[in-house]
């Protein structure tokens, strides 16, 4: 009876060890082997899933996004505002896992600058962001999640934006994460 694989599993298990090893590399430490190295299988199973080394840079970037995504997702029982709270604080990195995310997360936004398909990956994700911290500040106000809200526009852009630079000082070990979510906490509960 031949063996049952799990092409899925198999995809996934090589875009972990590419984030292995750019949290070790940097994107310009990858290539094949060293992914295939760290994912135990040939270089030719990678090139099967992915053909290049550039598709799987891409595969990785997006998978990092749908992985955020698929987190926020198991909030959709929550209030808005808790909500709101896990769009803007899910990137501090609270343990040496999220370290490593946030990590590959900003090797990504790097190779962005002279990448054009990252930067397209990258700026989606952030638009769906932004657009995601409107609909529950307004949410949370009592109005209609749609529609063009400026000053929405405006918390949510300012929320992001301090959320980007508390993670920047936690990757750096300036800050300790429970500050940073706290400082985060008390901005969502002043909207």
């Amino acid at each position: 009876m031949p063996k049952v694989v799990d092409h899925e599993e198999r995809r996934w298990e090589i875009v972990y060890a590419l984030w292995l090893v750019i949290a070790e590399h940097g994107i310009e430490g990858v290539s094949l082997r060293h992914v295939a190295a760290a994912a135990d299988v040939s270089m030719g199973r990678i090139q099967h899933y992915f053909g290049t080394k550039e598709a799987l840079v891409l595969a990785g970037c997006t998978a990092l996004v749908q992985s955020a995504h698929g987190g926020y997702q198991e909030t959709a029982e929550a209030a808005p505002r808790e909500r709101l709270l896990h769009v803007v604080s899910q990137q501090i990195p609270r343990d040496d896992a999220g370290r490593m995310g946030v990590s590959v997360w900003y090797a990504y936004v790097a190779k962005s600058i002279n990448d054009s398909a990252v930067r397209q990956v990258l700026a989606e994700a952030r638009r769906g962001a932004e657009g995601e911290c409107v609909r529950l500040i307004r949410a949370d106000r009592g109005g209609p999640a749609d529609g063009a809200d400026q000053a929405a526009l405006g918390q949510a852009r300012r929320l992001l934006a301090l959320a980007d630079g508390l993670t920047l000082r936690v990757l750096v070990r300036d800050l300790e994460p429970a500050e940073a979510v706290a400082m985060l906490e008390s901005e969502v509960g002043r909207i």
